[in-house]
């Protein structure tokens, strides 16, 4: 398929609370920054945005709220569902799993290398 990177999506311009690397799934806070998402910890959830570029720390940048987005890091089973991580910023293919964890599909894997962010706001809490 090709696809550049930002084909199709949908950009926000938002301000980061703490450092963001490109790539990070992020949340909005009350305070109106956006933060690393963990799935361990659910007030940092839902995710809502990925942060397309390292942002600073109080710094505004751009986050993808949906759309096809290409990391040629990812080495991503074609076809799987992509998932909040546990690690703070991060995204896998294995949904959470201890008691308390919240499970939140962010998309679909398109390629070894690309995938389809679009968020699901329903989150499971694992019991």
């Amino acid at each position: 398929m090709n696809i550049t990177n930002g084909s199709g999506r949908k950009g926000y311009k938002g301000q980061a609370g703490e450092n963001l690397a490109k790539y990070d799934a992020c949340y909005l806070n009350a305070d109106e920054k956006w933060y690393k998402a963990v799935a361990g910890a659910v007030a940092t959830m839902p995710v809502v945005a990925m942060s397309l570029q390292a942002i600073a720390s109080d710094s505004s940048g751009t986050l993808l709220l949906f759309g096809l987005t290409r990391n040629t890091a990812w080495a991503w089973t074609i076809g799987g569902i992509i998932y909040a991580s546990c690690t703070a910023g991060e995204v896998t293919q294995v949904a959470p799993s201890t008691t308390g964890n919240q499970v939140q599909v962010l998309g679909i894997a398109i390629e070894g290398s690309l995938i389809l962010f679009n968020p699901s706001y329903e989150l499971v809490e694992r019991a």
